[in-house]
């Protein structure tokens, strides 16, 4: 039996009934919701309070503390083996005071056996003149005690040349570590005297070198104290002058030089550090400007906006563009001259 051909038509007609009566098979279309609303948060800045503070700009330079007056002590001609240093550091010596001393065994029993000689040949001339000898035999015998005598004199030269004085009075800042026995060469520094009430400090600053004038006040701070100094050389001789706060001129305005020296000296001047403080490191302070009480932030909340310096101040709940005005700036800190009022609060981020 062939297959029916109805069944394929009648499909076909129920399929274009429905499409007309708008029934469909595909899953009923859902309802469309409203987007959601969102609500922007507030949003918070960190900032900071504008205050009335003091700014100083200074240059700050390292050094070592020297005495003006130093003595190396040492055995300039003769090296030798040590008997004996009477002085430690921190002592206080006298001019011409005895340090130290080389072993002068040898050259003790050479000085005794020539002391013995030379009395010898003294009374072989008082025997030649109590028996009326000859001028001849006097002189001889008087010859005799005088190259004895020279003789001894070179012992006894060698001998002081083994013992080491101070040529200054001050303070023994070094001494050298040694024994009895030990070998010191020649020009080898035995110790060091110092005046302790001459220091001064050696720099050599990197910026602002030009305002290092003679004479002009600077401060020293050394392990935690702060001494008054003045500034005594420099590379170029020009002055301090304290009236006008900067070069000293003459009535024909130029310059008046003082002492140039190749560093710039800082002596310390009434009080000083103890003796050893020789050969360590202080700090010198020269200020160059100062300004007190004055509205000081710090530099990097300035920003440059089309060209000009503003501040950003958290006003009103909105963040406020404030255009300022620059002063003393110093390191990290810088002066608003105009722009902002104690109390304002300046946004940091």
């Amino acid at each position: 039996m062939k297959p029916s051909k109805i069944i394929p038509f009648a499909l076909a007609a129920l399929t274009a009934m429905s499409a007309l009566s708008g029934c469909y098979f595909l899953p009923e279309e859902e309802e469309l919701l409203e987007a959601p609303v969102v609500k922007a948060s507030e949003v918070s800045y960190t900032t900071t309070t504008a205050e009335l503070k003091d700014i100083t700009k200074q240059v700050l330079t390292p050094g070592n503390i020297a005495s003006g007056t130093e003595y190396n002590a040492r055995f300039s001609d003769i090296g030798g083996n040590i008997k004996a240093v009477y002085v430690s550091a921190g002592d206080t010596v006298e001019e011409g005071q005895l340090l130290a001393e080389y072993e002068t065994y040898e050259l003790d029993k050479q000085i005794e056996r020539g002391e013995l000689e030379l009395l010898r040949e003294q009374l072989e001339y008082e025997i030649a003149v109590e028996k009326h000898e000859s001028e001849t035999v006097k002189q001889k015998e008087l010859l005799d005690v005088q190259l004895m005598q020279n003789d001894l004199d070179k012992l006894y030269a060698d001998k002081e040349a083994a013992k080491l004085y101070s040529e200054v009075a001050g303070t023994v800042s070094f001494v050298k570590t040694c024994s009895p026995g030990d070998w010191v060469n020649a020009g080898e520094t035995i110790a060091t005297v110092i005046d302790i009430t001459d220091l001064y400090i050696k720099i050599d600053p990197n910026n602002d070198v030009d305002q290092f004038m003679i004479g002009r006040p600077i401060t020293i701070r050394y392990e935690g104290e702060y001494y008054d100094g003045t500034i005594v050389r420099n590379k170029s001789g020009v002055q301090w002058d304290e009236a006008a706060q900067g070069a000293l001129v003459g009535s024909d305005g130029e310059e008046i030089l003082g002492e140039e020296s190749e560093d710039i000296i800082v002596k310390f001047n009434d009080i000083i550090p103890e003796s050893s403080a020789v050969g360590n490191i202080a700090d010198t302070i020269l200020v160059l400007d100062k300004r007190e009480n004055v509205i000081v932030i710090s530099a990097n909340l300035v920003k440059k906006v089309n060209g000009v310096n503003c501040v950003y101040v958290f006003k009103d709940n909105e963040r406020v563009p404030v255009n300022v005005s620059l002063g003393l700036q110093s390191g990290s800190l810088v002066e608003i001259t105009s722009g902002l009022e104690p109390g304002d609060e300046v946004i940091i981020r």
